[in-house]
C-alpha cells in the first residue's frame, strides 16, 4: 500500500486507540459509520452500462432509489442476483444467460449505498430489507444467488419471513462477529469502542448484535441451499463458508480452487452449477457436514 493511502488509516487507527480511556461513546459512532461505509467502485455509471440490454427500474426504499435491472419475460417465475459488501449488480452478469436459458426472468440489483443506488451507509440488515423489498416489487422470485453479504443478507431474510425455493450463495458467511474484529484489528479499535460500535449498529437498525448470529437463524431457514466456496478466497476464508453450509438445515456445499473471492463469479462452471441448482437439477447431492474429512473438497 502506497504510504499516502495509508496515512488515513494510520490516522484513524491512532485516534481509536487513544479514544479507550477518553470517549469510547463517541469514537463508537465514529467506528460505526466507518463500518456501515462501502467503498465506492470508481465508475459505477459505467459498470451500470454493462446492463444495458436489461429494463431497468427502481424501487423505493426508506427514502433512497435502489436501481433494478430485469432480463426475461414478466410472466416467468424471477431468480433474484444480489450482489455483496464493495460490490455492483454487473458483477453478477455471468449468472444472467444460465437462468434465462431454463426458462427464468433474471433481476439484478444494485444494494443501498452501492453502484448507483442511493445511500450513504449501510449494513447486513439493510441488505436483508432491500433484498425483500425487491423482491416483493418484482413478485414471484423463486430462487436467489448472492455474492458474499448478499449471502448473509439472503439467509436474514429467509428468516424474516421471505419464501424461496432455492438459494445459491457464493463465497458467504453469515458470521458477523468475524467481520466485525476484522474491523477491529485492522482499524486497532480497542474492545470498548468495538462494544459501542456494535451498539450504535444495533440501535440503527433496530436488530440486536446476538439475532445475527447464525446459530439463532439457522432453525428458520428452510429453503434448499448450496454453498459455492474457494479455498483460496482471502476475503472470507473457506471455513467460514463450510461453517455457514453446516449451520444451514440440509444446505450443500460445493468448494473450488484457484479462484477467490471475486473472480469466481466469473467462472462458466459455477454459473452452470448455480442455475442447475436453481432448477433442481443439480447433481450436487452431498448434505454438507461437520464430520467430513477436510481439505476434501465437499461435492
Amino acid at each position: 500500500m502506497p504510504l499516502s493511502a495509508a496515512l488515513p488509516k494510520i490516522s484513524t487507527n491512532v485516534r481509536f486507540a487513544a479514544s479507550r480511556l477518553l470517549a469510547p461513546e463517541l469514537a463508537g459512532a465514529l467506528a460505526e459509520r466507518l463500518f456501515l461505509t462501502p467503498p465506492r467502485p470508481r465508475d459505477a455509471a459505467g459498470a451500470a452500462l454493462d446492463l444495458i440490454d436489461a429494463r431497468s427500474s427502481i424501487v423505493e426504499h426508506k427514502g433512497r432509489s435502489i436501481f433494478t435491472w430485469r432480463w426475461g419475460s414478466r410472466d416467468a417465475p424471477a431468480v433474484l442476483l444480489a450482489h455483496g459488501w464493495g460490490g455492483y449488480a454487473a458483477q453478477m452478469r455471468g449468472f444472467v444467460f444460465p437462468l434465462l436459458a431454463a426458462g427464468y426472468r433474471v433481476i439484478a440489483y444494485d444494494q443501498p449505498a452501492h453502484g448507483i443506488s442511493e445511500g450513504r451507509l449501510t449494513g447486513l440488515p439493510d441488505f436483508a430489507d432491500v433484498l425483500a423489498e425487491v423482491a416483493w416489487h418484482h413478485g414471484e422470485v423463486e430462487g436467489v444467488i448472492a455474492h458474499s453479504m448478499g449471502g448473509g443478507a439472503a439467509a436474514l431474510a429467509i428468516a424474516r419471513g421471505l419464501r424461496l425455493k432455492r438459494v445459491v450463495t457464493i463465497g458467504a458467511s453469515l458470521d458477523v462477529s468475524f467481520f466485525s474484529q476484522q474491523f477491529a484489528r485492522w482499524y486497532w479499535i480497542p474492545g470498548r469502542v468495538l462494544a459501542a460500535m456494535q451498539a450504535a449498529v444495533e440501535e440503527r437498525f433496530g436488530v440486536r448484535w446476538s439475532e445475527l448470529d447464525m446459530a439463532r437463524l439457522a432453525p428458520r431457514l428452510a429453503a434448499p441451499a448450496l454453498m459455492i466456496h474457494d479455498r483460496d478466497d482471502r476475503l472470507v476464508p473457506w471455513r467460514q463458508g463450510a461453517a455457514f453450509a453446516r449451520g444451514w438445515p440440509g444446505a450443500r456445499l460445493h468448494s473450488t480452487r484457484g479462484l477467490g473471492h471475486r473472480r469466481i463469479l466469473q467462472d462458466e462452471r459455477v454459473g452452470e452449477l448455480a442455475a442447475d441448482f436453481i432448477t433442481g437439477r443439480s447433481s450436487i447431492a452431498s448434505v454438507a457436514a461437520p464430520g467430513l474429512p477436510h481439505p476434501a473438497p465437499l461435492y
